[in-house]
């Protein structure tokens, strides 16, 4: 019996003694590869994907991965959690064919996995994600880190003004970005992920990935400038590439465009040759 595309469910697998939760949605009964999603910083299948998860289990069977701290005393790092998303893959779709999307650092994630498994990840879709932190990157999250240390209660309007774009900002209320704020969590697995990011460098993998891959680029991006993205597409051989009018936080300012770009993509794949820009979408 087919299951109902609004059903969810949940289920965990351990990875070095930690449990990684994933949360299934979309019909059992799909023929096309499942679709395995990835979530940024300080985010989670509900905080990044509440939108996009349930939306995308309309086309197909989708299972969003939530991220998982490591054991107490232990140092995050990237193997880790391509460990857990590779974890989940192996636990829901053993030796299957998958599309893979990530988001930010998850985007880096999907991408390192893809270069490990090129036999198995076909299609693969890196939203505002980097290879290896610039100085510009670096600059952001050390004044980030500062903040923290210093237990500065603007850290999280400090936070809200580099994930989104000024256009975003201004049409809200005080009382939004104030409730907004609020929302943004901060903890010693957050504090993890930053010191995660501003290290990374997967610029030799990158080059091993086979997957028909989409790149999306975020015009007003200030935490990874879209210049990161057009990198992605000259080190994939077979991406093409487009971008959203959008801040770093384009799950939240654009869901409804980036699900249609995704759509898109996953039911034609090649309908773009390798190489090209494809252009943004107009009101």
């Amino acid at each position: 019996m087919t299951k109902n595309p609004m059903q969810r469910s949940s289920a965990s697998v351990l990875v070095d003694s930690r449990p990684v939760h994933y949360h299934l949605t979309g019909s059992d009964d799909d023929q096309r590869p499942l679709l395995v999603m990835v979530h940024g910083s300080t985010g989670s299948t509900d905080s990044h994907y509440g939108f996009l998860f349930p939306m995308l289990g309309f086309r197909q069977r989708v299972v969003s991965v939530d991220l998982a701290a490591p054991a107490e005393g232990q140092t995050l790092s990237l193997e880790q959690l391509v460990a857990q998303v590779a974890a989940v893959v192996d636990q829901v779709s053993p030796g299957r064919a998958i599309s893979l999307m990530g988001y930010s650092l998850g985007a880096v994630v999907a991408a390192a996995l893809a270069a490990q498994r090129p036999q198995q990840v076909t299609q693969l879709i890196l939203v505002a994600g980097w290879m290896k932190t610039d100085a510009h990157q670096q600059l952001r999250n050390g004044v980030w880190r500062e903040l923290r240390q210093e237990g500065v209660a603007a850290i999280r309007n400090y936070m809200l003004y580099c994930a989104f774009s000024a256009d975003f900002i201004t049409a809200r209320t005080p009382a939004e970005l104030a409730g907004m704020a609020e929302k943004i969590g901060l903890d010693a697995f957050v504090d993890q992920q930053m010191e995660l990011n501003a290290n990374i460098d997967i610029s030799a993998l990158v080059p091993q990935i086979r997957a028909t891959t989409l790149v999306v680029g975020c015009t007003h991006d200030q935490m990874v400038p879209k210049h990161h993205s057009l990198q992605l597409l000259g080190a994939i051989d077979d991406a093409r590439y487009t971008q959203i009018d959008s801040g770093h936080a384009v799950v939240f300012e654009r869901p409804a465009e980036l699900l249609r770009l995704i759509d898109v993509f996953l039911r034609d794949p090649k309908a773009h040759a390798a190489g090209s820009i494809i252009p943004a979408a107009r009101p």
